[in-house]
């Protein structure tokens, strides 16, 4: 198995490998790995769907490369809105910006997933209420893998999960397939065996209030740590090196969630999207 990590190489990004348990080579981890980081903001909408304005979180925390990227990128969105609107619309965006390489040193920047809206933070919304960490599987600790699973999840009238599936799994560590794919059920089985058990805000307010269930994207990171140690977040604005797994849908996903990226949201999100727009034009621009 190899762990991924990155380091900095004459300005530009590079994914590398230690901990080398296969035969697997350096130049076969770096076709695999995606080097990539959350870019977090809001955004602002016309009553006609163009772009009025947006802003990024903390731009002094991210490469200059990242904020050129993103504005080039945002700057010719345009949106499909649910219903008309005599207000600029103004929401949250969270984007997966990814870092290719191309030979010779050499990266390409793009935004590759996006995610809006309000993650949980209003009446109208789905929030958490009782979400009791997983158990880290014994067995990923002493492989020392790590990651995060992407779940989808469909909330009922009682706050409690009907129905869960693992939407996609991103890991910390290469290997062989046959491998990958144990460490992703691994990680995969702790996280739907504690969201079985979880329990949920139900919206009190809007016009989806009366629904017969709801349908959130949440997150759930493992991240090997010092026994006792508090659970960190990866600092916002710093390149991580990863493998992205396969992603499967569910049927009973809304529009909203299935348009976006299960990689665009930060560890301990309760994300359903935002019905009131969907982007029209390329993610990563016209």
């Amino acid at each position: 198995m190899k762990r991924i990590y990155v380091v900095w190489l004459c300005g530009w990004l590079l994914a590398g490998a230690v901990g080398v348990t296969d035969a697997a080579t350096a130049s076969q981890v770096r076709k695999t790995a995606e080097v990539g980081m959350l870019v977090t903001g809001t955004v602002e909408v016309n009553p006609n769907g163009s772009l009025h304005g947006y802003a990024l979180d903390e731009p002094e925390k991210l490469p200059p490369v990242v904020v050129e990227v993103v504005g080039k990128t945002v700057s010719s969105w345009e949106f499909k809105l649910s219903g008309p609107i005599t207000d600029v619309l103004k929401t949250k965006m969270s984007l997966r910006v990814v870092a290719k390489p191309l030979g010779d040193g050499q990266f390409k920047v793009a935004v590759e997933g996006s995610s809006f809206g309000e993650p949980g933070a209003r009446s109208d919304q789905v929030s958490s209420k009782d979400r009791a960490r997983p158990l880290y599987p014994q067995a990923a600790i002493n492989a020392r893998v790590s990651g995060t699973v992407y779940l989808v999840l469909r909330v009922g009238r009682d706050g409690a999960v009907q129905e869960a599936i693992a939407e996609q799994v991103n890991l910390d560590q290469y290997d062989r397939d046959a491998a990958m794919e144990r460490y992703r059920k691994w990680l995969t089985d702790a996280s739907l065996q504690a969201a079985r058990g979880w329990t949920f805000n139900t919206p009190s307010s809007g016009a989806d209030k009366d629904n017969p269930y709801w349908v959130v994207r949440v997150p759930v990171n493992f991240n090997l740590r010092a026994w006792g140690a508090p659970q960190q977040k990866h600092p916002y604005g710093e390149w991580e090196a990863y493998i992205p797994g396969p992603r499967q849908t569910p049927p009973w996903i809304g529009k909203a969630l299935a348009s976006e990226s299960p990689d665009a949201m930060s560890e301990g999100d309760v994300g359903a999207g935002d019905a009131r727009l969907q982007l029209v034009t390329p993610l990563g621009g016209a």
